[in-house]
């Protein structure tokens, strides 16, 4: 008995690791911007990358083995940290840069000493000098680690580093524009951002850093003159066909959707942000079967400096005015957060700190004439919604708009492959906050459903004062969309889509674009509407006691800036 219990060994639970990076190798200060299409490294003579070549169209065309330093496929990509072990007792580290393809290439090799100082962080942009002109094959600009001063905000700047492009691209719709030379930031509407990021050229080529309230943006790029410079697609919507002489999406060879591809996404409290200005590879049609051929284009996308955390402190919240005759403001624990708003306006969004909170909105006199109670939750975007319910009794109704840009596919299995995750989107949902109107449905044109492809089928369908659909709220449409109408139909509960409310004025869809000088005054037509979140919602009064300013009608609120 004692020899069988001295022997006895404790079992050892072994789980698999499944991380792609095992080693704990810490990053240096040095990092480097890949835009010349580099897919190979050699480190002080030792080489870092696979440097295998894999026949197209074989089983494993697309099966690189990893290596030590680049575990997932064995190759450089876009941005890399360099790793501090690669450095010597100086600090100093020797780079040479190349790329291997089945087909030939043009990317020459760049030979590179970088150097690692924890106080100047730097970044070394590798650019396609074969494609451009004006800029060196390597340009080293210092990079800002330092943390926004507000915690709720992020910072962001400019780097210009364009040229005149190489063979610049023709076909039957025309020549290529040229998008080189100055370059300011600017809001999805085409508002200027900050002085500090106006007028950005390639020769000083980066701006300082700005501060801005974390949230969800579509920031834009613009010349000098107006035209929108296009960003380079990336994910699910990668978008890299473009229309050379506007550098618009095209529809096919001969028209275009005149939209400029922007991505939105949320930038974090705490995060650090380049917007890149550089030339980066596009396709362009050259024939009516759909044919392409790659040229290179001027255009910007947006990297991240650090790694901010996830956001468990702050929330969004805006209100909106759907009441009646007067002015109002809304409150959040007794902190003005909009002023004086009329009727059918939207106040700006607020940052505030998760929890419990109590919601007031107040005429101009500032006396209370509603409020709300909720737990309002971190990284959450909020609207607040001042109506009368149908005894005209003024209510605020808290809506949490989802900007993720995700849409539900309905597979029975789990989250990573039950949804799509967009960076370009065209996302609305629908509301009834309106008195005489107890069952609305929102339609398309000539009555329509307004949902389709994925959407839910309810979205918009008989919904009653004050009451929001919660599940799978949107419909989504595509860039492609042609012209369309929203209108609103008197509905039932078995009866769908009812009868035409035609005292409502009808929503055309250029309605969705912010500011149409934005294309017009560069002298370019209007697209069919511009991508965001957007909330259509009817509010006031159909029926016994309207009157011309209280009439129900349809106002757009777009959630992204």
């Amino acid at each position: 008995m004692l020899l069988f219990q001295a022997c006895k060994k404790e079992k050892t639970n072994f789980e698999a690791d499944n991380r792609i990076l095992t080693q704990n190798r810490v990053s240096s200060t040095a990092r480097i911007i890949n835009i010349a299409g580099f897919n190979q490294v050699i480190a002080n003579g030792d080489s870092l990358t696979n440097f295998i070549v894999r026949e197209p169209n074989k089983p494993n065309s697309l099966q690189y083995p990893g290596t030590s330093y680049f575990p997932s496929n064995g190759q450089l990509g876009k941005t890399w940290f360099i790793p501090q072990d690669l450095f010597n007792a100086q600090e100093t580290a020797k780079l040479d840069f190349m790329a291997r393809s089945y087909t030939p290439v043009v990317v020459g090799n760049v030979k590179l000493d970088v150097k690692n100082d924890y106080n100047n962080p730097t970044d070394y942009f590798l650019l396609p000098t074969f494609a451009m002109d004006d800029q060196p094959e390597v340009v080293t600009i210092k990079r800002g680690t330092t943390a926004p001063s507000k915690p709720d905000h992020f910072k962001i700047r400019i780097v210009n580093l364009s040229g005149s492009i190489k063979n610049p691209a023709l076909n039957s719709s025309g020549s290529q524009e040229d998008l080189s030379g100055n370059v300011s930031l600017a809001y999805a509407d085409g508002t200027l951002v900050d002085a500090r990021t106006n007028h950005i050229g390639p020769v000083a080529r980066a701006s300082e850093y700005i501060e801005l309230p974390y949230g969800t943006y579509q920031f834009k790029v613009l010349m000098d003159d107006g035209r929108q410079m296009p960003a380079l697609g990336a994910g699910l919507d990668a978008i890299t066909l473009i229309d050379p002489p506007t550098s618009t999406i095209p529809v096919d060879l001969m028209s275009s959707t005149k939209l400029t591809y922007a991505p939105i996404q949320t930038y974090q409290p705490g995060g650090i942000y380049t917007i890149l200005i550089a030339p980066q590879k596009f396709d362009y049609l050259i024939n009516e079967l759909d044919e392409t051929a790659s040229t290179y284009q001027n255009s910007f996308q947006v990297i991240s400096d650090n790694s901010p955390s996830a956001n468990s402190t702050y929330f969004r919240i805006q209100g909106v005015n759907g009441l009646v005759a007067q002015n109002v403001s809304f409150k959040v624990d007794g902190k003005t957060i909009s002023s004086n708003l009329a009727f059918g306006t939207a106040g700006a969004y607020t940052n505030l700190v998760q929890g419990n909170h109590t919601v007031e909105a107040l005429d101009a006199s500032g006396k209370t004439i509603a409020s709300a109670i909720q737990v309002l939750r971190p990284a959450q975007n909020y609207t607040a919604w001042l109506y009368p319910d149908q005894s005209g009794t003024p209510k605020v109704l808290i809506v949490a708009n989802d900007l993720s840009g995700t849409t539900y596919l309905g597979a029975e299995d789990d989250a990573t492959y039950s949804r799509n995750e967009y960076r370009y989107f065209f996302f609305k949902r629908f509301l009834n906050l309106s008195v005489g109107n107890p069952y609305i449905t929102f339609t398309q044109s000539n009555g329509q459903s307004s949902a389709g492809g994925n959407d839910n089928a309810n979205a918009g369908v008989n919904l009653q004062p004050g009451m929001p659909l919660f599940e799978r709220p949107y419909i989504s449409n595509v860039y492609t969309q042609k012209a369309f109408e929203i209108m609103v139909y008197r509905s039932k509960p078995n009866v769908v889509p009812g009868i035409w409310a035609n005292d409502i004025e009808v929503l055309k869809s250029e309605a969705f674009i912010a500011d149409k000088n934005l294309y017009q005054k560069v002298g370019r037509g209007l697209p069919v509407q511009e991508p965001g979140i957007y909330t259509v919602g009817l509010i006031g009064q159909s029926g016994t006691g309207s009157t011309p300013a209280s009439k129900a009608r349809m106002i757009i609120i777009k959630h992204n800036k």
